[in-house]
């Protein structure tokens, strides 16, 4: 039994010496890396906001688009309606919706979509960013939605109802169909759904953008105090471990020796040799 306490004693002078070695390295990377970290972490953090801030202005124009796009689409149902059934013997109105769909809805259309089939990636991308910033202590950043690409997908249907529109008002022009307004309306009511579902999205997304933008500027003005406050909270966490472990070590030490150390006797001599 004497020899195990032994082993165990000289085991715990090895592991608390293992400890305090640790225990240095930690405090002096603590201190090494901290402004370097610092620095990289406030340049990531500049980064992410000229991106929200591009992210901003590019669905700000898709919103502002979809809006447009929106009203043209009330616009034609109302024009489609008003004529009625005499649509087809009225030039004038015709040419007004091949106007109105050629030049207003398809365009915007697919503009919104490039632009939210661009910024998609991005800010799938950048979610990452923010996830890996809410991870350090006292910070709360919302990530943003990763359901732009469902936007974009709902305007490629938008895209592809319009395409059918011009289709259909070639048809009722060129083959006098019968029942032109439900012909017309059925498709433009399906378009409607597609771009009000796509703009809620897009909506969605710049309200959490407005919200993050704020709180990501806080966070980089906040950032060289966090990475000072984690440098002294590493060194009081080491500083106590290396007493512990000092402690077991020394006590350890004079278990193996079977006496306790005279620290007395050591300050006389380290006194003489001065």
């Amino acid at each position: 039994m004497p020899t195990f306490k032994k082993i165990l004693a000289g085991a715990a002078i090895v592991v608390a010496a293992l400890g305090i070695v640790i225990c240095l390295v930690s405090f002096w990377y603590s201190w090494s890396l901290n402004t370097q970290v610092t620095d990289d972490l406030v340049r990531l953090a500049t980064v992410a906001e000229r991106v929200l801030d591009v992210a901003d202005t590019g669905l700000t124009r898709v919103d502002d688009g979809l809006t447009t796009v929106r009203g043209a689409v009330t616009v034609i149902e109302g024009m489609t309606r008003s004529a009625g059934n005499t649509l087809v013997e009225t030039n004038l109105a015709f040419i007004v919706l091949e106007r109105l769909v050629g030049d207003t809805l398809f365009p915007r259309i697919v503009a919104a979509q490039d632009t939210a089939v661009a910024l998609t990636g991005t800010i799938v991308a950048f979610n990452d960013t923010l996830e890996a910033a809410n991870r350090l202590p006292f910070v709360n950043v919302p990530t943003l939605s990763s359901e732009l690409g469902a936007a974009a997908a709902r305007l490629e249907s938008a895209r592809a109802r319009v395409t059918e529109v011009q289709d259909t008002l070639r048809t009722i022009k060129e083959e006098k169909v019968g029942r032109p307004v439900a012909f017309i309306t059925d498709r433009t009511t399906a378009v409607g759904q597609d771009l009000a579902a796509a703009q809620t999205i897009v909506s969605d997304t710049l309200s959490r953008i407005h919200v993050a933008q704020p709180r990501i500027v806080a966070l980089r003005l906040r950032l060289p105090r966090l990475i000072d406050l984690l440098s002294v909270t590493i060194t009081l966490v080491a500083a106590w471990l290396v007493a512990v472990q000092g402690f077991v070590l020394v006590r350890a030490y004079e278990y193996l020796r079977g006496r306790p150390i005279n620290w007395a006797r050591l300050s006389k001599r380290e006194a003489e040799a001065a």
